[in-house]
């Protein structure tokens, strides 16, 4: 019971689907700076956050760039399980342009790694953990609505997906907070 009180006290996910369906997260910040201080800023910002990859994509000095960065978002360790970990892995695009610094978040994957009994390593996108959890919510919704049913069949359907609501917004949750926390970070530097 105190479980689930804390639950719903946690961040709530942030994560935007356009008119294609992709997860894009798009932010203009006001900023006083020049490009190029706006750039140099944004540069010492991607170089703080603690990135566990950074890859170029392009950069042009004093005006923009693009990285695919891996973020780690969430670690475990059970003696009896093994380790588990994810990762945010996105592309960042940022640019300047009258006053204002651009920042573009797309491709935005979630990558899951298991190492104990096996070895497993899976990066879907987030728009997947979404729809599982979109779908897993309405099973079990439909089925409480569903008088139909019984009280036995309804609590298969709400147990045969509590691990997948539970899981994936803990995921969901957890990297937005993180990606986000970075955002204002970046965003307190332009300013």
């Amino acid at each position: 019971m105190v479980m689930a009180a804390m639950s719903s006290m946690a961040f709530a996910y942030d994560f935007p689907i356009d008119e294609n369906g992709n997860c894009v997260v798009k932010k203009s910040i006001p900023t006083s700076k020049s490009e190029a201080d706006a750039y140099m800023a944004a540069k010492s910002w991607l170089n703080s956050q603690g990135f566990t990859q950074m890859n170029a994509n392009s950069d042009v000095p004093n005006k923009s760039f693009s990285y695919n960065l891996t973020m780690n978002t969430k670690s475990s360790y059970n003696p009896f399980a093994g380790q588990f970990v994810e990762n945010l892995v996105f592309t960042i695009s940022f640019s300047t342009a009258g006053g204002n610094a651009n920042v573009k978040i797309e491709n935005i994957q979630i990558q899951e790694i298991y190492g104990g009994f096996g070895v497993s390593n899976k990066i879907n996108p987030i728009t997947m953990k979404i729809t599982e959890l979109e779908n897993a919510k309405k099973a079990v919704a439909d089925a409480e609505a569903n008088e139909s049913l019984s009280k036995k069949e309804k609590k298969k359907i709400k147990k045969d997906n509590e691990d997948i609501i539970e899981d994936n917004t803990e995921t969901l949750e957890k990297a937005s907070e993180e990606l986000y926390k970075r955002l204002g970070a970046l965003e307190a530097l332009l300013k």
